[in-house]
């Protein structure tokens, strides 16, 4: 008898990055002008939530909210946190009240 049975691994799905690999370029939603003015790029921001589903947040070192994390994925994102990584936010361009970030793994 020949043929496949038609098995495979992966199921042609893209492996999830390890936490220490995510890297996300996005602009804050709901950006809070107030903390945005004070900004400047290259500046770094805390990636963090209140509660164990989020929603995720900008923040200053001294806890100020420049904005929301809105990802298409936030559940990996959230998980990583979970498990004791540590995540920032570099400011990469602020026109106006935007703020574009690049969200990176800052280790353990």
């Amino acid at each position: 008898m020949s043929g496949s049975s038609g098995g495979s691994i992966g199921g042609g799905f893209a492996p999830e990055p390890t936490c220490e690999k995510i890297l996300i370029r996005t602009q804050l939603a709901s950006p809070r002008a107030d903390v945005i003015d004070e900004l400047s790029v290259g500046d770094v921001l805390d990636i963090v939530f209140t509660v164990p589903t989020g929603p995720l947040t900008a923040q200053t070192f001294d806890g100020e909210i420049a904005g929301a994390i809105l990802i298409s994925d936030p559940a990996s994102l959230i998980k990583c946190i979970n498990e004791g990584f540590d995540f920032k936010a570099k400011v990469l361009a602020i026109t106006g009240g935007d703020c574009q970030v690049s969200i990176y793994c800052a280790g353990r």
